[in-house]
């Protein structure tokens, strides 16, 4: 259980996003970095698709077992993440220095907010790190990160107009 804990904290920037979406080749893409490399795959019939580099080539083939046994565990509560519940997103402190997007969403009966402010994720309390499993709340977070990127531009895109 240790190595696993270990693995998933050199696993940064982990993200996913729906391919083919609503067609009967719809898949997940997911990418994150290990030590400053990138690997990208696809995650389809619970099984994974490495695109190249495989991990194996660059860490070695009992990391990369690690990273895979993460990856799907964190696909497996990404499944999760879509259903969460009223995901709201408004800009707070408008105009001013300290302007940031607030949110807020129901995860598993609990409801959560906080800020994301410069890219960070500032969460109130309750602490979704106090209830959730780590790889959950990784993916949360980039589930968020989505969102409030998405909120922006469409905000920026009204503005034209």
């Amino acid at each position: 259980m240790t190595e696993d804990k270990n693995v998933q904290h050199e696993l940064e920037d982990f993200e996913v996003e729906t391919l083919f979406e609503d067609r009967v080749h719809e898949r997940l893409a997911f990418t994150f970095k290990v030590d400053g490399d990138e690997f990208k795959g696809h995650f389809h019939n619970d099984e994974i698709m490495w695109l190249n580099p495989h991990p194996k080539q660059m860490i070695g083939e009992e990391k990369a077992e690690d990273i895979e046994s993460t990856i799907y565990s964190l696909m497996r509560h990404y499944g999760i993440t879509k259903d969460i519940q009223d995901l709201e997103i408004k800009p707070v402190f408008e105009d001013t220095a300290h302007m940031r997007q607030q949110f807020s969403l129901i995860v598993q009966g609990e409801e959560y907010k906080g800020f994301v402010h410069n890219g960070e994720i500032q969460w109130f309390h309750p602490q979704p790190q106090q209830k959730l499993e780590d790889d959950l709340v990784q993916v949360l977070e980039s589930e968020i990160h989505e969102k409030v990127t998405q909120h922006e531009q469409d905000r920026n895109a009204g503005q034209k107009n």
